[in-house]
């Protein structure tokens, strides 16, 4: 999976960063589709709309967090206050 980096080169430190910010992304859309799925098993969905993007089911939270993750992410913690 890992390529072998030269020794004093920083792509072993860029790769280890883009690693961590995908994993990052990654943990937090499971994270908000499970939240999002208990919310919506008690009653109380969470949801949102930007623009004509209505975002009301678990698996719609999860992709846009997982794709737009610095701006749905903010925006699930957000809604989900409002709930």
């Amino acid at each position: 999976m890992f390529l072998p980096v030269p020794t004093g080169s920083t792509t072993g430190a860029l790769m280890t960063v883009l690693t961590t910010v995908v994993a990052i992304m990654l943990i937090s859309a499971i994270w908000v589709y499970h939240d999002a799925s208990a919310s919506a098993e008690r009653g109380r969905p969470i949801i949102s709309s930007v623009g004509s993007l209505q975002l009301k089911k678990p698996v719609a939270w999860f992709l846009a967090v997982l794709l737009l993750w610095e701006m749905c992410l903010p925006l699930y913690i957000t809604s989900r206050s409002q709930a």
